[in-house]
């Protein structure tokens, strides 16, 4: 009897990390087909095109910079918020949708959605300040 229940016990105790190493595995795959390090590598070298950016900054920081923002540490801190929102079910579903051929495209175009999209949010939110302002200027 008291080998049954340090057994279970045991198993107890184990289970977790059990768990744990695969939710591990299943994120750092996650990491790796949604080319995290890649989309941070094209984010340092977008902002290195930015002239407010570009002009400011050393040519040799940049180098230095991507090296820090694509490390395994950061990559190691962003896999725990996806941890964090999603469980391992949903993890290995987005490992599936970002290996087929949508969720390649939606890596691919990412950049470019993001970029001008923001840029419409910007021109929006400047014009209703502008109409709001004015609205209120002559209450």
């Amino acid at each position: 009897m008291k080998k049954l229940v340090f057994s279970l016990a045991l198993f107890c105790l184990i289970l977790p990390n059990i768990s744990k190493a695969q939710s591990n595995e299943t994120v750092n795959r996650l990491m790796e087909v949604m080319q995290i390090s890649e989309s941070m590598s094209g984010m340092v070298d977008m902002m290195k095109q930015n002239p407010a950016f570009s002009s400011s900054v050393p040519a040799d920081f940049w180098d230095e910079f991507k090296a820090e923002i694509t490390s395994d540490e950061l990559i190691a801190e962003v896999a725990e918020v996806y941890k964090k929102y999603y469980t391992e079910e949903e993890m290995l579903q987005l490992i599936e949708f970002y290996s087929s051929p949508i969720g390649k495209k939606t890596l691919e175009i990412t950049p470019q959605l993001s970029g001008e999209t923001m840029q419409i949010g910007q021109r929006y939110g400047m014009q209703v300040f502008q109409k709001l302002m004015e609205k209120s200027g002559t209450e």
